[in-house]
């Protein structure tokens, strides 16, 4: 039997502040030729949050007071990540990757090269390292649910000299693990929200600006201290700001979340509750416009949203009528995708 699953309206909001960012920036993608200037820090804007925030929302439902069930979480994060994921490279390399037509032996490379490069393809790469994420914290948990262990391999995750193709694993890692942190011990600040509120967005200001945009932010400290011994360090810097920008954000965001209007709280919960499908579905509506008028980009968002959303439903049907004709235990360990109200995105 089915059975309904409580959901935090606050939560749901947030997560649906945070989809309606990412289609906005990918709309704004379409614009770097029409309107540079506008696509390029509109898009610096909402990247300084967005995916830090969902990073960090991951984290905290995560967080949830009692026993760690092992064999659960494990199972339901990867099918719940990495089968979306998963369908997305195997229909784009099929549909769109000449290379990886030829054969079989062709699509086997393929795919082992999204495995070792999440950014191969481009659009799907933030559930591949939300997953990897979201084991290393599960690994963490097992073999000791302590918080000084999690906030030490943050510590030890963001100074690792090397990631490769996984170098924004750091970054989410980091998100993950504050998220959960802040949810295990959210009786500590809760007294204070409003005044941590306040000195985030303050901070945000000043860091946001001085790590965006990111590339140029990099190549003036690359300029600076060309030959320089202080270079690496310069450019650490750089991303150590857009780190404290972020956290920053995430804090003023999830403190104004408290006092958000219910109207607010209730048109941005919709789309929360149903972000892991929008995200998957989106690109397929934004993309689909190249370079039209910056007037239409309210229109495009509310499309793609509204598009997206409706095809998130018919998978979420689709999901209910499998589970009355094969039995919900098989469908829940089955159908992920049917899950529109995953709690991990």
């Amino acid at each position: 039997m089915l059975t309904a699953v409580s959901r935090d309206t606050r939560i749901d909001a947030l997560k649906g502040l945070a989809i309606v960012s990412v289609v906005l920036f990918h709309t704004l993608g379409q614009y770097l030729i029409s309107a540079p200037t506008l696509a390029l820090y509109g898009r610096e804007l909402l990247f300084s949050f967005m995916l830090p925030l969902f990073a960090f929302l991951s984290g905290y439902v995560l967080g949830r007071a009692g026993p760690f069930r092992a064999r659960s979480y494990f199972v339901r994060r990867t099918l719940g990540l990495m089968v979306p994921y998963l369908a997305w490279e195997i229909i784009y390399g099929l549909l769109l990757r000449q290379e990886a037509r030829h054969g079989i032996g062709s699509f086997g490379i393929y795919l082992e090269d999204t495995f070792l490069n999440p950014h191969l393809e481009g659009r799907m790469w933030y559930l591949y390292v939300l997953w990897v994420a979201v084991m290393g914290l599960g690994v963490l948990r097992l073999f000791g649910d302590r918080s000084w262990v999690l906030a030490g391999s943050v510590v030890v995750v963001m100074v690792w000299p090397w990631w490769g193709n996984f170098h924004r694993l750091q970054w989410i890692f980091l998100y993950v693990v504050l998220g959960f942190l802040a949810r295990r011990h959210e009786s500590l600040y809760l007294p204070r929200i409003k005044a941590i509120g306040v000195v985030a967005a303050v901070v945000y200001v000043p860091f946001m600006l001085a790590s965006r945009p990111e590339k140029l932010a990099v190549a003036r400290v690359e300029q600076l201290l060309q030959g320089s011994k202080w270079l690496a360090a310069g450019a650490a810097g750089v991303y150590g700001a857009s780190t404290v920008a972020g956290i920053a954000a995430v804090a003023a965001l999830v403190a104004a979340s408290y006092r958000a209007p219910a109207g607010f709280e209730r048109a941005m919960a919709l789309p929360g509750r149903l972000s892991l499908g929008i995200y998957v579905t989106h690109f397929a509506v934004v993309e689909a416009f190249h370079d039209p008028s910056p007037w239409l980009i309210p229109v495009i968002v509310g499309l793609a949203l509204a598009l997206s959303m409706g095809a998130t439903v018919l998978i979420g049907r689709w999901r209910v009528t499998a589970t009355l004709l094969l039995g919900e235990r098989w469908t829940k360990r089955s159908l992920p995708l049917g899950d529109v109200h995953t709690e991990t995105i």
